[in-house]
């Protein structure tokens, strides 16, 4: 059993209780306590945000174009914030045999910062997510760990919500295969805000990943976990706003 330092797994899985699914996109009135939080200081203990995926070529002809790792965030960003989530995303398989073409997604994001003890290693905090995707949180009534934002879609936009402090678009730039099971668990993903002072690694995914599309034409959901690190710069204004040019790209985003 895994142990949490310093409360047990228990524990934590109580604190990670989910509130019952929202349209991501909304107007909240609390958590106005995160603004002054300071950036979190995780690399004095030798955390870093998990990059290596598996080889990823997307009809890449030559195999020596493949990638199978994230592009680490620049050297301006600090890590502002640390969540991890629980969500679904929605495809739908238009025709017999097709493709699936995602269509929106519905995250909750959850200030991991609680759960960071001073002697945890980056491991432990890892395995979390497996656990929480497994887990029956939704019988669980209450919990001391609060939704500290969403992540939604609007126009084919993928929009994330830290509430009360900041609201942007986020625009897919790389993604590769999940490092185990990829048929499973959804890709790895590195997204930005328009203006790139927004960096947003989803990395540890567990479940999440397309459905295959048989005969029939139907709707699917995905249900999945994963970890969010959120880089922002030094100096630039965390009220960052989507503006209505901003939004509507030609193809659905999922972050």
């Amino acid at each position: 059993m895994l142990a949490l330092i310093p409360f047990s797994w228990l524990s934590a899985m109580f604190l990670l209780s989910l509130v019952s699914r929202t349209q991501a996109v909304q107007n909240f009135n609390r958590r106005s306590d995160l603004q002054d939080v300071p950036p979190l200081n995780l690399t004095t203990a030798g955390w870093t945000v998990p990059l290596q995926g598996s080889e990823t070529c997307d009809g890449i002809v030559g195999k020596q174009d493949c990638i199978d790792a994230l592009t680490a965030p620049s050297a301006d960003k600090h890590l502002q914030y640390l969540a991890i989530a629980r969500g679904v995303y929605f495809y739908n398989c238009s025709a017999p045999n097709a493709a699936p073409v995602f269509e929106y997604q519905s995250t909750q994001l959850y200030n991991a910062a609680p759960l960071l003890a001073s002697s945890m290693a980056e491991e432990t905090f890892h395995a979390l997510v497996p656990q929480l995707y497994d887990y029956d949180y939704g019988q669980l009534e209450n919990s001391t760990l609060e939704c500290m934002g969403t992540i939604g879609t609007d126009n084919n936009t993928a929009i994330v919500t830290l509430f009360d402090i900041s609201t942007f678009e986020a625009i897919p730039l790389e993604s590769v295969l999940a490092p185990n099971y990829p048929r499973e668990n959804g890709r790895w993903a590195h997204s930005v805000s328009p203006g790139k002072s927004w960096e947003i690694y989803r990395v540890e995914v567990v479940g999440g990943s397309p459905p295959v599309c048989g005969r029939e034409i139907a709707n699917y959901e995905r249900e999945y976990a994963a970890e969010y690190w959120f880089f922002h710069s030094e100096g630039e204004d965390l009220w960052t706003g989507v503006t209505q040019e901003n939004v509507g790209a030609s193809t659905k985003a999922l972050v």
